[in-house]
């Protein structure tokens, strides 16, 4: 039995949980919410399940001091960098293993070498490992696009992008503080409205297809464009007035010599906005070579919710990677050195 603390309970933390709660090989030991209204509350309850006599708590030295053998870290690393990396040092430290979501966790090393330097030292101190996916960026980039690597005799081009509409997305700070939808086009308030910070978001993503692929990075550049809505939006988020930004699309570009690559993300706010840009929903692949190879990743195709069904496959990534973070050697692990891992269904019978 593997014990597990699922740290935040955002809308992937959610899921993240309430997988945990129903499995019989995992046992949840610890949740640390960031919200009052959470702290005290029963596990179960907090994500619709029945009681489990563990209660949910705010006190983050209660959270650390606990015994476990890895924690399911989901906090806000795309708007406290130093606190969430701050958080993964300690626990690693304390001897809990560690798989994180945000796109900063992917490749520390390519954001700053301290970042990296102060994980691995954790993880030589607790004898622990880390591990940071996701869905977009932590999977299609890193693993799809490696993979259809092999069907290729040379290409000149990789080009990795999400299309999501984000009007049923419900975070407030993400949508509105970290995005800037509902600001100016010029307005440099949000995070992403730096070009280099956006570039950080997916340079991490860039940088382990990169390694991957043996390929030699000689020049980045991060870029975001805007689009105004025309009208005023009422999206899960909250509000977007008219004539405020209500699509983006943001990224990066290496240059890599003979092959460029760029990961991107862009979003809208209604479908008719930004009709020039792509606007099939989904993760798309596509490299310029010979063969010409283009592959869709629709998650969410029966109808779901496609934001919140990406959510759902963000934990699970999390939580299928958790044997092999538990059994590797102590150290910072990602996608491109990390063993392959495929899913644990629990009504998976030997043959």
């Amino acid at each position: 039995m593997t014990r597990v603390i699922q740290w935040a309970t955002g809308v992937t933390g959610m899921m993240s949980l309430r997988h945990v709660l129903g499995r019989q090989d995992l046992e949840l030991v610890g949740v640390r919410v960031y919200d009052n209204a959470k702290t005290g509350v029963d596990a179960g309850t907090l994500c619709g399940l029945g009681e489990t006599g563990l209660r949910a708590t705010a006190d983050r030295e209660e959270i650390i001091n606990t015994d476990a053998d890895v924690v399911l870290y989901m906090g806000k690393v795309e708007t406290d960098t130093p606190g969430c990396f701050a958080d993964v040092c300690d626990l690693l430290a304390s001897g809990k293993n560690v798989v994180a979501t945000g796109s900063r966790f992917i490749h520390p090393r390519s954001l700053h070498e301290s970042l990296a330097d102060g994980i691995e030292s954790a993880c030589t101190a607790g004898e622990s490992s880390f591990l940071g996916l996701g869905l977009y960026p932590g999977f299609v980039g890193e693993m799809l696009a490696p993979l259809l690597s092999r069907l290729t005799q040379r290409t000149s081009r990789i080009s990795v992008r999400e299309v999501l509409n984000y009007s049923t997305y419900a975070s407030h700070d993400l949508i509105f503080n970290a995005m800037g939808f509902g600001h100016a086009s010029d307005d440099t308030t949000p995070l992403l409205s730096n070009t280099e910070y956006a570039a950080s978001a997916w340079i991490g993503s860039a940088t382990v297809l990169a390694v991957a692929l043996g390929l030699k990075i000689r020049s980045v550049n991060g870029f975001r464009e805007v689009v105004t809505t025309p009208r005023a939006l009422t999206v899960a988020a909250g509000e977007i007035p008219a004539g405020t930004v209500g699509a983006m699309r943001f990224g990066v570009a290496l240059d890599c010599g003979e092959t460029t690559m760029s990961v991107e993300h862009l979003t809208r706010m209604a479908d008719d906005l930004a009709p020039d840009w792509p606007t099939e929903i989904g993760y798309e692949v596509a490299f310029e070579g010979e063969p010409n190879l283009r592959i869709h990743l629709a998650i969410g195709s029966h109808g779901e919710d496609h934001a919140e069904q990406g959510c759902l496959a963000t934990a699970m990534h999390a939580i299928n990677a958790i044997p092999v973070v538990v059994a590797v050697e102590p150290g910072l692990y990602d996608l491109s050195t990390i063993a392959p891992f495929v899913a644990h269904w629990t009504n998976r019978t030997a043959t």
